[in-house]
């Protein structure tokens, strides 16, 4: 019996060339960058992620956002522009401190991290890893696929920008680097509570007839 509805299968598009001039970009160059792409190549579908990567590759990835351990973005499609959020497991403030304490009794590996390297070895000291596995993502196409190929294009910048900067992934697991750098190292700003000056009070004196 019918219901109304029906099954949605996108129809295939021809992939969007990269900008004229422009070599071929690829994606996962660094060690940690090649980390997440190893982690997205089985994520979904090989057509759909093909697709997202020629999508990437031609800059239709626009306003690409880390906010926490969530990215938003759009992508623009072959029939308008579509919203995408991915949402991250972040880590438990409890991995945190255990993370915090087995760097600063690494002094190889903190040295590393305070001269803005990312240590390859980094899951191995701290017993956590820095590439997300989990995640949620939703995007404002009709494609009933997850993920579908705009999804598939964020992925891949994000590939791109964990090899410009792989101190990002701290950032997706709940921790800025900064602020990780600042309890590692014992610079961390501890906020002083300012006394309250108490409030003289002033008498008023009624007027005499």
């Amino acid at each position: 019996m019918g219901y109304g509805y029906y099954n949605y299968y996108p129809k295939a598009a021809a992939r969007p060339k990269p900008k004229p001039g422009k070599n071929r970009k690829k994606f996962g160059e660094t060690w940690w960058g090649a980390q997440w792409v190893e982690v997205i190549s089985t994520a979904g579908d090989e057509q759909r992620m093909s697709r997202g990567r020629a999508y990437a590759r031609a800059e239709m990835v626009k306003n690409f956002k880390i906010m926490g351990g969530k990215i938003s973005a759009k992508v623009q499609g072959n029939s308008g522009v579509y919203s995408i959020t991915i949402s991250f497991t972040k880590h438990k403030e409890r991995d945190w401190q255990n993370i915090i304490e087995k760097l600063k009794s690494t002094p190889i590996v903190l040295g590393t991290l305070l001269n803005n390297e990312m240590p390859e070895n980094l899951a191995e000291i701290t017993g956590c890893s820095f590439i997300p596995k989990e995640f949620d993502a939703d995007c404002s196409c009709p494609d009933y696929a997850n993920p579908c190929k705009h999804i598939a294009a964020v992925f891949y910048m994000l590939a791109d920008e964990i090899d410009h900067d792989p101190f990002l992934l701290l950032e997706l697991c709940g921790m800025k680097k900064d602020k990780l750098l600042e309890l590692v190292s014992g610079t961390e700003k501890k906020k002083t509570k300012r006394k309250k000056t108490p409030k003289k009070k002033i008498r008023k004196r009624g007027k005499h007839e």
